[in-house]
């Protein structure tokens, strides 16, 4: 019985509070509607900007692509396999156990 109380007073409490928070705003739908349309319109950027950016972007992709050149010459050559000394020595170890088992 106390507990039903206690739930009751409870809810009693919280719905005045809840009508109170759903009150309407100062604004008027109109305002609300005009804070939510607004359009940013950004200034035309000027045709030789667009163009000294585009020449500069080039050039630094030109620049990359030398680079990139460059340094693929720059790289050491890769020795062939068979020159190296564990790939020798593995083939002369199976070599002569091959002889010795005969």
């Amino acid at each position: 019985m106390k507990g039903q109380v206690a739930a009751v007073a409870v809810i009693v409490a919280l719905v005045p509070a809840s009508g109170l928070a759903q009150a309407a705003s100062p604004e008027t739908q109109l305002q609300q509607e005009m804070r939510h349309r607004r359009v940013i319109v950004r200034p035309i950027t000027p045709p030789a900007e667009v163009e000294r950016d585009v020449d500069r972007a080039a050039a630094e992709i030109e620049q990359q692509r030398a680079e990139a050149i460059a340094q693929d010459l720059n790289r050491p050559t890769q020795r062939a396999p068979q020159v190296d000394q564990d790939l020798k020595g593995g083939i002369q170890t199976r070599s002569l156990n091959n002889l010795i088992r005969r």
